[in-house]
């Protein structure tokens, strides 16, 4: 029932927004944090890789939608403890992006669903357990349209996920992207 339920919510969208279709890529910077007991510790991985492919549904000369899915590649090792490793991996996303466009110019505000990899990895013995979970996001971009075909997007993206270590004492408490990224318009 939800799986038709999302069909007739999204279906006249996907329909009106083929004509703008894009692909993106672009670097991320990811940051993460994790606790163990009181205390807090941030990591980080400052260049990484995302892909990205989306539609825009374009309501009249100020507002949009767009649908979007990416895969970003984080790669944040959030805990290393002795042999064990304990590492935010990858994302892949869903979002809506409503927002208003000016000429060239155009804010949106993301919401959306990723699919968390994470894995706990035992280095020496080369044991390692892989988790992937869902993890609820919102944030802001802004798109600039370098010409008809091109735009050059900036995005922050940010996820309250919690998700608890087997083989080190960390657990993750949330963690954001930020996006600097090249979209390609193919039609």
């Amino acid at each position: 029932m939800t799986k038709l339920f999302f069909l007739f919510l999204f279906f006249p969208a996907i329909i009106f927004c083929q004509n703008s279709a894009y692909v993106g890529v672009g670097i991320i910077s990811s940051f993460a944090n994790t606790t163990i007991l009181d205390q807090e510790y941030s990591s980080e991985n400052l260049s990484d890789i995302g892909l990205y492919y989306g539609n825009k549904l374009v309501f009249n000369d100020y507002l949009e939608t767009i649908i979007e899915v990416s895969y970003l590649n984080n790669r944040v090792v959030l805990a290393q403890e002795e042999n064990n490793r304990f590492e935010l991996h990858q994302n892949i996303g869903f979002a809506l992006k409503p927002g208003v466009y000016l000429k060239k110019h155009s804010i949106h505000l993301n919401i959306g669903i990723f699919g968390v990899y994470l894995f706990d990895k035992d280095e020496k013995l080369g044991g390692q357990l892989d988790r992937f979970d869902e993890s609820y996001f919102y944030g802001l971009d802004y798109s600039y349209n370098l010409n008809q075909k091109i735009s050059a997007n900036v995005a922050y993206l940010f996820s309250e996920f919690e998700s608890v270590s087997n083989w080190t004492q960390h657990t993750l408490k949330d963690f954001s992207i930020l996006q600097l990224s090249i979209l390609y318009r193919l039609y």
